[in-house]
């Protein structure tokens, strides 16, 4: 056996796809295949059992998965302390945020981290908050970025920053000349919301419900950028995170609103497999992303 067969076999496990395996390594998908019988054959067990539909692990491949993890993890970390003791410092960070963070709290950190070593390379996605804590379990990606951070016993949750969320409104809306307001002063008023299930979208529901608020919801968007868009339309108003609006407010096109009541505060963290070495690039990336927020 050698490092290519396990990781192509560590690559399977977590795939589950010959065809997904192949591109990412820009092999065949027969070369994968032979790959991963030169290994079986090597251990004298069926690792992976495939179908024309589907892939699963056998029994005797889950029992050598994690052992596998670990070579790969040695291996790896081996040849990052060979040229940190060189002077260079190189590997692969895999990085999940939400919309709300990845696209208006990161941009510093990862320009000045990716300047300091050049040799790391990062990988950054944007995604849902259950997808997050789905590819971390899955070991997809080796950091996420959450708002709302859940207890898990399989995830570790590292405090990262805190937000405050506001109200937002276009130029021509009635409370636009407001620097402050209650939440009785939106009762009915149209609302363009995040959508259902979505961690920001429930503290919200809970805020309004919590001070008897009720909103005639309008428009409903995953994605903060369309949903500010629809502010400045004046399709409605909205409550979203202050940090996600600071060009705007800038610009002009959006009037941002300190809400007047409790339990406004959005705390942010930073999430990994609990109780797993990570590699040092890793384990680098997230010392130094920690620290950048206390700074």
């Amino acid at each position: 056996m050698n490092l290519t067969q396990l990781k192509l076999f560590n690559e399977l496990a977590r795939e589950l796809s010959f065809v997904k395996v192949a591109k990412l390594n820009h092999i065949s998908q027969p070369a994968v295949s032979v790959h991963i019988k030169k290994l079986e054959h090597a251990l004298g067990q069926q690792l992976l059992s495939r179908t024309s539909q589907t892939t699963q692990l056998t029994p005797e491949g889950l029992l050598i998965l994690e052992d596998v993890k670990e070579i790969l993890r040695l291996c790896e970390n081996i040849k990052v302390r060979s040229n940190y003791h060189q002077g260079v410092v190189e590997g692969h960070v895999r990085v999940a945020a939400i919309h709300s963070v990845g696209m208006y709290e990161l941009g510093d950190f990862l320009a000045s981290f990716m300047k300091a070593f050049p040799n790391i390379r990062v990988h950054l996605e944007y995604r849902h908050s259950e997808e997050i804590y789905e590819d971390i379990q899955k070991e997809k990606i080796d950091v996420g970025i959450v708002a709302y951070p859940q207890k898990r016993p399989t995830i570790e949750s590292l405090p990262f920053s805190e937000d405050q969320l506001v109200l937002i409104t276009g130029n021509k809306h009635r409370l636009s000349h407001k620097k402050s307001i209650s939440l009785s002063n939106i009762e009915e008023e149209p609302f363009i919301a995040f959508g259902e299930g979505i961690p920001t979208r429930v503290a919200i529901d809970n805020l309004l419900e919590k001070n008897g608020v009720s909103v005639d919801i309008r428009m409903t968007h995953n994605n903060i950028y369309t949903l500010k868009k629809a502010v400045e339309a004046e399709v409605g108003v909205a409550i979203v995170p202050s940090a996600t609006v600071g060009e705007e407010v800038e610009r002009g096109t959006l009037k941002r609103i300190k809400l007047n009541v409790e339990d406004t505060k959005r705390p942010i963290s930073v999430i990994r497999l609990a109780g797993r070495k990570g590699s040092a690039p890793v384990n680098l990336f997230v010392e130094r992303l920690l620290a950048f927020s206390r700074s």
